[in-house]
């Protein structure tokens, strides 16, 4: 424990100072994550209506039910904000302990303490994870299940893989392709150490429950949307419509086979060179180092990961936005952690030739210092970079969406608001109970708002003034905001107001 203290009171101290940095920028100004708003939106709604599964649109469920004692307690976007704040930081404690648990001394003399200090600090001190420690987003939540799932699993925990596995099927889709990798790697196993000769695993069925526990919840969740979607797993087809829409592609060979390789390497290489820096170059050198010490088991569960966000990325199912990445990060830190202490110990076999075995262990060890301090100096330059932008992002805000807020705050406390925009919605600070979420721009709606404002009197409808377009002679604009100079019909956001 002794000659473990100095690595802990490193990696306390990084954490700590890279939290005061994500405090810094919750308090810069808003979240700038619109999905974030969704997300909150949508835990509100939950209270609204409890029964309506359609208002998780493509989304899985787990992070909207999450949200929701947090919102009934009085809770807002903020206080999401703060929880992943402190995620965030759990998710290198726990890379941190594992790899010091599972690593060995190398041949050049780099110690355990040393591997899982740098990988630790790899992983907190990528910029998108960072960033996302910001947000009200769920990948730091997801990316700490998906590391738990892989630990558990590689060390035989199978109820607590289970239990995680579980929840992170239920938050992003990429924990699917986890469950896959998870089934195949319990299928095959019995045959592997068959053929090495090697006894079965005692009470081997109970790895099965790694399996069960996850499907039986995906399977449920897609009975209960059956009657929502109109058609089996709906939800999956929706995302893929979405993501396709969005790019406006439709195959993987729209763009010719070099954007196809382009694609195909996009979370491999291009996202990891953006968000892990001079440490990239590490990497390869400790993946068969990472896959003897941590493990196979460990190594496959987010290896798969990655070939989710990989696959759906080329077949246009995702927008392929960096923060995908989050969840492999503890990976790729892994990786390059073990990648410098792998160079290390290939340098010390090579300096034996020609100098003494403690001169050659010496100067090895020296080398993967300076490896670690000039990558971990290299990340930390992008960081600076890349968060300032992103604080100084937070601290532009939106300024027409907060007006907007603030003019619907200054209305009477009884009066509701229809509003489809969840930025809107939670900027305006209103009690949940005041929105109307039905779509402005769906015909419908507006019958629904001239109902209520037969029966109150009045109502307000706030949104984007496109939406409103045709349906001017319905009531009176009273507040404008963020209009672009010559587009006076259709730009910034806007409110209503309805009599009756």
């Amino acid at each position: 424990m002794r000659a473990r203290t100095p690595s802990i009171v490193a990696l306390a101290l990084a954490l700590g100072a890279l939290a005061a940095w994500r405090v810094a920028c919750l308090r810069a100004g808003p979240d700038n994550d619109t999905d974030a708003y969704a997300h909150h939106m949508i835990a509100r709604a939950i209270l609204a209506n409890p029964r309506d599964l359609a208002v998780h649109w493509v989304w899985l469920p787990l992070f909207h039910y999450a949200q929701v004692p947090l919102i009934a307690l009085g809770g807002t976007m903020d206080d999401v904000r703060a929880a992943n704040l402190g995620l965030a930081a759990a998710l290198p404690v726990l890379l941190f302990a594992y790899v010091l648990r599972t690593s060995r001394a190398a041949a050049s003399g780099t110690v355990p303490e040393a591997t899982a200090l740098l990988a630790a600090l790899f992983a907190a001190a990528c910029p998108i994870a960072m960033q996302m420690g910001t947000t009200a987003q769920p990948e730091p939540l997801f990316a700490l299940l998906v590391l738990g799932v892989a630990v558990t699993f590689q060390r035989r925990r199978y109820g607590w893989a289970a239990a995680l596995l579980g929840a992170a099927v239920m938050l992003r889709y990429e924990a699917w392709a986890a469950l896959g990798t998870v089934a195949l790697v319990i299928a095959v196993e019995p045959w592997w150490r068959r053929r090495r000769g090697l006894p079965p695993e005692p009470g081997a069925w109970r790895a099965w429950m790694v399996v069960a526990f996850p499907v039986a919840l995906i399977l449920g969740w897609a009975v209960l949307r059956r009657p929502v979607d109109g058609q089996w797993f709906g939800f999956l087809r929706q995302t893929h419509a979405f993501a396709a829409d969005a790019t406006h592609a439709r195959s993987p060979f729209d763009r010719g086979l070099l954007d196809l390789a382009h694609d195909v390497l996009h979370y491999p290489l291009i996202v990891p060179a953006r968000v892990m820096g001079p440490a990239l170059p590490l990497v390869p050198f400790g993946v068969a180092r990472t896959v003897r010490q941590q493990g196979a088991r460990f190594v496959l569960v987010l290896a798969a990961c990655l070939g989710f966000v990989t696959l759906t990325w080329v077949m246009r199912s995702t927008l392929g936005l960096d923060r995908h990445f989050v969840c492999v990060v503890p990976l790729y830190a892994t990786f390059a952690a073990q990648g410098a202490a792998a160079i290390a110990d290939g340098v010390a076999s090579l300096a034996r030739r020609f100098a003494g075995a403690r001169a050659a262990a010496l100067g090895a060890r020296l080398l993967a210092g300076a490896l670690a301090i000039l990558s971990l100096a290299g990340l930390c330059v992008a960081l600076d970079v890349w968060m300032g932008f992103w604080r100084a992002t937070l601290a532009q805000g939106w300024p027409e969406r907060a007006a907007l807020g603030a003019y619907l705050r200054s209305l009477p406390a009884s009066t509701t608001v229809f509003c489809d925009d969840a930025t809107l919605e939670i900027l305006s600070g209103l009690d949940r109970r005041r929105f109307d979420r039905h779509w402005v721009d769906d015909p419908r709606t507006w019958d629904l708002v001239d109902d209520v404002a037969r029966r109150q009197g009045v109502v307000y409808v706030a949104t984007w003034r496109r939406k409103m377009s045709g349906h001017e002679p319905a009531g009176e604009i009273v507040f404008r905001a963020g209009v672009v100079a010559g587009d006076d019909q259709t730009s910034g956001v806007a409110v209503m107001r309805v009599r009756r």
